[in-house]
């Protein structure tokens, strides 16, 4: 198959936080379920607080059901709600571990805050920052790189840089090689391309931010090729 990249590993560093992970319009969606007044005019460091005194005016097992009731779909069930939180307080790792791949970014976010809030009670969350140089070797290639990155060419590009024997390859084989692949949602929680060159050849640099679980294969992998392509449309509208 041919080859659109060259890919160079510039940086894997442990993070305990990604950009964006909470925003004032996250703590103002919690403040007002958690039922506190008068913090339209109120941003930043100040809401930020208001919001952690809130939490901790109640047991860290109810702390943890309103803060995953805010990041979770809206959809989870509370009974999944109770034993994620059960898990946070047990010191392992949902965001890693539970059964629902879409949920563990929220789960994340949610750990995040908490040890904040209780610092005593849970665990400070830890993730990996992956920094990739990607050069194109084809025409198309510039087309992926001057678009956001889809979670789905991410994806491919890491299975790309792991043996037949990562976990990604033995979970995700099918999807790695299909055109359409949902569950990357769940894996990627951020990417996004900086440095963007559209000259002969194109090249941007790759940020990406996951769990452990997921990145810790890329330790040790400098260089690399790929053959990492978008999911296609007419897949997605199919399935």
């Amino acid at each position: 198959m041919t080859m659109l990249f060259d890919v160079s590993v510039t940086g894997l560093d442990k993070v305990f936080d990604m950009p964006g992970t909470w925003t004032d319009e996250d703590y103002q969606a919690l403040a007002a379920q958690l039922e506190i007044e008068d913090i339209e005019e109120i941003s930043g460091s100040d809401l930020l607080e208001m919001v952690l005194m809130a939490l901790q005016d109640l047991e860290p097992r109810e702390a943890a059901d309103a803060v995953l009731a805010h990041k979770l779909p809206a959809g989870t069930k509370p009974g999944i709600r109770q034993n994620i939180a059960q898990d946070l307080l047990e010191d392992q790792r949902p965001w890693e571990e539970a059964a629902d791949i879409r949920l563990h970014a929220g789960i994340f976010a949610s750990a995040v805050l908490l040890q904040k809030a209780f610092p005593k009670s849970f665990s400070r969350p830890d993730m990996l920052h992956l920094t990739m140089h990607i050069k194109g070797l084809l025409p198309e290639s510039g087309v992926i790189l001057s678009n956001p990155p889809e979670a789905a060419f991410v994806t491919r590009i890491l299975a790309d840089a792991m043996n037949e024997n990562s976990i990604l390859e033995r979970l995700y084989d099918e999807q790695l090689a299909s055109n359409f692949f949902p569950d990357a949602e769940g894996i990627i929680w951020k990417a996004e391309f900086s440095g963007l060159s559209l000259g002969e050849p194109s090249s941007a640099v790759l940020s990406v931010y996951s769990s452990v679980h997921w990145l810790d294969a890329m330790e040790g992998v400098s260089d690399f090729q790929s053959n990492a392509y978008n999911d296609s449309p007419d897949e997605e509208e199919s399935d």
